[in-house]
């Protein structure tokens, strides 16, 4: 019971953040391992524009353009024709990166753009590399989601402990974004699947009372009740199943095709199935205990 109050408030919470919109701010939770400090941490702060691409010098341009017809090769073919000119575009824009050393501007997002091109690839170890450096060379640009993007790229590398550290550096360059909502939610998985079911579902929670949209509200809520579920407390997921209802029921007022597609959303969760099956389990074992009561009794009387 005193897990379902905490769900209780933190729906409460979410439902006046929704509403208040400024509100949203006061709800964040950075959502880092106690004790954890980035290593990033001065470069990467909240509050900065989304995007500052830097001006490329003709030099630069020119390069950037050779490399990006290698790029476009790799979209004519298909196979191993279309690895090998994948990879060839990684390479060349890997080369820009130390070409342009000196300007970090420039050498991000070459990095950035080898990142792409190596994670397409299939080279997780490769475009993790890149993601970082374009985190670091330009923060205010690729800060947040190229963590995003190497956490992942680690997370594919079953390495962890080190995504949940990057999710987690990820989240706290802004942690009113649909990435950091991301991060949030996968740091909240992996614990899931590492059987660290509490833990789950304490950032489930968070990430759920930090959710920036509705939308993000109720694929929060699907993963949260379906941890519950798993636990066996099938009123608190019913619980968070009802708010995700009511998350939809608030917006019925607003734009109608936004309305339809969160009705859609909330009609397709998968906690809804889970639920249901268990209380099918749990309803079917209850009438055999009585069954087989009811038999040993008869017995008995015999």
């Amino acid at each position: 019971m005193m897990m379902l109050r905490v769900v209780m408030l933190g729906s409460l919470l979410l439902g006046s953040a929704l509403a208040q919109g400024p509100v949203r701010e006061a709800l964040q939770k950075p959502g880092m391992p106690v004790g954890q400090k980035p290593a990033m941490q001065g470069v990467l702060q909240q509050g900065v524009p989304k995007s500052m691409a830097p001006k490329l010098s003709a030099e630069a341009k020119a390069a950037f353009g050779e490399a990006r017809q290698l790029e476009e090769g790799s979209r004519k073919v298909t196979g191993p024709a279309r690895s090998r000119k994948l990879e060839l575009a990684a390479l060349a824009f890997d080369r820009l990166v130390t070409k342009f050393e000196l300007e970090p501007q420039v050498a991000a997002q070459a990095a950035w753009c080898a990142a792409e091109l190596w994670r397409r690839h299939g080279s997780a170890p490769l475009a993790e590399k890149d993601y970082l450096f374009a985190a670091k060379s330009h923060a205010v640009r690729y800060g947040q989601r190229a963590l995003l993007a190497a956490g992942d790229m680690q997370r594919r590398q079953l390495r962890r402990e080190v995504a949940m550290k990057t999710y987690a550096m990820a989240e706290a360059v802004d942690p009113r974004t649909g990435r950091a909502q991301s991060a949030r939610l996968w740091i909240a998985r992996i614990l899931l699947a590492d059987g660290k079911l509490d833990q789950a579902i304490e950032r489930f929670q968070g990430a759920l009372e930090s959710a920036p949209s509705p939308r993000q509200a109720i694929d929060a809520a699907d993963y949260l009740a379906k941890a519950w579920v798993v636990k066996g407390d099938l009123e608190s997921a019913g619980f968070v199943i009802d708010h995700a209802e009511k998350v939809v029921d608030g917006e019925q007022h607003g734009d109608p095709i936004v309305a339809e597609q969160l009705r859609r959303a909330c009609q397709r969760m998968g906690a809804k199935k889970a639920l249901r099956r268990a209380l099918d389990q749990k309803n079917d074992a209850a009438k055999d205990a009585v069954r087989l009561d009811e038999h040993r009794r008869s017995k008995a009387g015999k």
